[in-house]
């Protein structure tokens, strides 16, 4: 009191405004000091710096902007509607496609795995296929007049549509199967994998869903002009070019695989194939695939679904169709977000099995309700697009090429080699034969009822026959749908590779390598210290801890790697 009434006064009080604008100024500068220094240099225990994660990024989106042409117009159902024939006639394509691809993949497989370049094993194939793949999409989409305009099924058609569409088919195969080699080895860290591929994965999704918007629309707005076979073509031919740019980003992407003296030596065809038979997570995992190869039936239908269902016309309900594919089409959105995070909790397997359970789910639901019981128009555009959200509420797109980058890690220690050709014969081109002969079967119940695709297309309403025809075929696909789901899911119990079991893997690895003076990937994955960066201007020392605490690496236990691992 004696010192306020000296005129002592007090002491001035603290403005937090002003020390909260400063801390948040000052975890800028560090974010960013991090940043530049991210650029050039991976954070510790990492291998991969931004702008090779970026370029990696970019290269994705190409390789799915290619892919997106056939997978979203050179399907089993679009192939008869595009070419105008009867409707077994996709699905044989498809089967024939993937029977090819099944001779030719384990020759490709040799091929690879005997493939040593200073480029790497994959890149110098995928850069080569790219604009190969990227002139028979244009073709296969780009349906000239002279066939177009002969009738229904006639013969020209069909032999055109099989010349074009196969070649299509088994690149498309062969080129995104390759492409799905590379998170298994660009680094060694499965975290690492998985941080990485998860963002990638969305932008890969990203892709097919804006084709999704924009195609529908294209194709409302030729349909009132009766010229639907236009929007193949635009699209076809823009995805193709904006794809091959993007692809040529991989140049910038480094291969980067634990050597060892076995995995460098050449491999016999018959010789991969006995050594992968042995490879029992891989037999399991392709057991899973087969059983649920079906599991999406409805979907390979579901742009007519849309159009028949969504609105009271076909223009309309192909547009409003178009407009809710952002929805079912970011179903897989969640889950690549949240992939990081839900391997660091869960095995592989337990993610996928919860997955499956929700594809069953959703479409079973729609089972149960009918198709034809779901009034048209509003009422069937939020409900199929609800449940059909459920249904595709995964990402398996993004988790598979995880889970083969840690088969191919349990193939190498089992035989000393990767044999990664091999395994893609297994994981995709095997399951996909399985798949197309599906299709088949399924092309046999639809011309069974008469369901045509054609009967569908270019046309503005549809006959309450075939309507009620199209609503009884998408019932039996919704539990095609929901029972190969679970099957599936019911496979995956069996599945035996778990994050404990892939880190002892990897140690192992590391070991054999460095005991056969192999090993080099330490390099690459040391930090610049943090004594020397406020030298050089790389990285503060006060950026160490963000560095540390945003890449945190699993703890790997330290185990003899004497023992082997019994499966």
């Amino acid at each position: 009191m004696d010192n306020e009434n000296n005129g002592m006064g007090t002491a001035p009080k603290p403005n937090k405004f002003k020390d909260t604008i400063d801390g948040l100024k000052k975890k800028a500068d560090i974010g960013v000091k991090w940043v530049k220094n991210f650029w050039k240099e991976p954070p510790k225990g990492r291998y991969l710096n931004l702008k090779e994660i970026l370029c990696f990024g970019g290269s994705a989106f190409g390789v799915s902007t290619l892919v997106t042409v056939v997978s979203g117009l050179i399907t089993a159902t679009q192939i008869s509607e595009l070419f105008g024939i009867d409707v077994i006639h996709g699905p044989y394509i498809c089967l024939v496609a993937s029977l090819l691809g099944l001779i030719i993949q384990p020759l490709f497989g040799k091929l690879l795995q005997n493939t040593q370049t200073k480029y790497g094993k994959y890149k110098p194939f995928i850069i080569l296929m790219a604009p190969i793949f990227a002139a028979f999409a244009i073709a296969a989409t780009w349906s000239p007049d002279g066939i177009r305009e002969l009738g229904f099924n006639a013969t020209p058609k069909i032999i055109y549509a099989y010349c074009i569409c196969t070649p299509t088919l088994i690149l498309w195969n062969l080129f995104q199967n390759t492409f799905y080699m590379m998170p298994g080895v660009v680094t060694p860290n499965q975290q690492e994998r998985t941080d990485i591929w998860s963002p990638i994965g969305l932008v890969i999704g990203f892709s097919p869903t804006i084709m999704n918007v924009i195609g529908n629309a294209l194709r409302g707005y030729f349909n009132d002009l009766g010229m639907e076979y236009m929007a193949f073509r635009y699209i076809g031919l823009i995805y193709s070019v904006v794809g091959l740019v993007f692809v040529l980003l991989l140049f910038k992407v480094r291969e980067r695989i634990i050597a060892t003296t076995e995995n460098k030596e050449k491999t016999g065809l018959f010789e991969g194939l006995g050594m992968i038979m042995k490879n029992k997570p891989l037999l399991i995992f392709t057991l899973a695939l087969v059983l649920g190869c079906v599991r999406t039936t409805i979907e390979v239908d579901a742009a007519i679904l849309g159009k028949l269902r969504y609105a009271t016309d076909i223009p309309t309900g192909q547009i409003i169709f178009g407009s809710l594919t952002l929805i079912t089409g970011f179903a897989v959105t969640p889950n690549m977000i949240l992939l990081p995070f839900m391997t660091r909790k869960f095995n592989n397997k337990t993610i996928l099995i919860f997955w499956m359970s929700l594809n069953a789910i959703g479409y079973a639901i729609l089972g149960i309700i009918g198709v034809e019981n779901i009034a048209q128009g509003t009422t069937s555009a939020v409900l199929l697009t609800l449940f059909r959200f459920i249904a595709l509420f995964n990402a398996l797109a993004s988790l598979q090429p995880l889970m083969l980058s840690e088969i191919s890690d349990y193939q190498q220690l089992k035989t000393g080699k990767r044999l990664e050709g091999f395994i893609q014969m297994f994981a995709y081109t095997l399951v996909l034969v399985f798949t197309n002969v599906g299709y088949v079967a399924i092309a046999y119940i639809k011309q069974g009822m008469g369901y045509q695709p054609n009967n569908y297309f270019d046309v503005q309403t549809v006959s309450d026959e075939l309507m009620k025809i199209a609503t009884d075929y998408f019932d039996i696909a919704l539990w095609i749908s929901a029972v190969s789901a679970a099957l599936m899911a019911i496979a995956m119990i069996f599945y035996p590779l778990g994050k404990k079991e892939h880190a002892k893997i990897v140690e192992q690895l590391k070991e054999r390598s460095r005991e056969e003076g192999l090993f080099d990937l330490e390099e690459t994955a040391t930090p610049v210290p943090a004594s020397e960066a406020a030298v050089d201007g790389s990285l503060p020392s006060d950026v160490s801890e963000v560095n540390e605490e945003i890449f945190k690496e699993e703890a790997t236990p330290k185990e003899e790697n004497t023992d082997d691992l019994k499966f």
